[in-house]
């Protein structure tokens, strides 16, 4: 699959772990300096703070788009609507291989519409793994955080998952 990679400059280092992760999942990554992306299959928008202030015009409805949440920067209504995943802990091959496969599925043949009312928001959380809802209560993927602690009394250092809904948290040696 051939990827074009957008993102801002001040995005660019995580812009190139992603790459490197995205190229090992299987995709040739056309990075963002290339005018002419011509033959590529599908486009990962890295969404942050940045790409909000730079943000100029919605895409087209039948392009193959992946938008890949960097902060908690909320996408505009265009956007909002297509899967897209989060990287909550940075990048992973596991996020790369997910997002590899929603490019692969954003934009179905046919006549069926690309965008839905509830698309699916993958939060990947590195070692604690992917998730789209809460295991417990079932709210959505963006209603979960990472969070770090340190556990004083057996005198080691956690990552957490915790949803911010109904509480269920999951944890592992950081």
């Amino acid at each position: 699959m051939r990827t074009h990679l957008s993102y801002q400059p001040k995005d660019e280092r995580q812009a190139a772990s992603l790459a490197s992760a995205l190229a090992r999942a299987g995709a040739d990554v056309v990075p963002d300096t290339h005018t002419d992306t011509a033959g590529t299959d599908a486009t990962v928008l890295l969404w942050s703070y940045a790409a909000e202030a730079a943000w100029d015009a919605a895409p087209a409805e039948d392009e193959r788009l992946v938008p890949v949440r960097l902060d908690d920067c909320p996408l505009p209504p265009p956007l909002n609507r297509r899967p897209q995943v989060r990287l909550a802990v940075g990048v992973t091959d596991a996020a790369a291989a997910a997002i590899v496969r929603l490019a692969l599925i954003s934009t179905p043949s046919g006549d069926q519409h690309p965008v839905s009312e509830h698309p699916p928001v993958i939060s990947d959380f590195g070692p604690l793994g992917q998730y789209e809802t809460c295991p417990r209560c079932g709210v959505g993927s963006d209603r979960l955080r990472p969070y770090v602690t340190v556990d004083h009394h057996d005198d080691r250092a956690l990552r957490l998952v915790i949803c911010g809904s109904c509480g269920w948290q999951d944890h592992g040696d950081l």
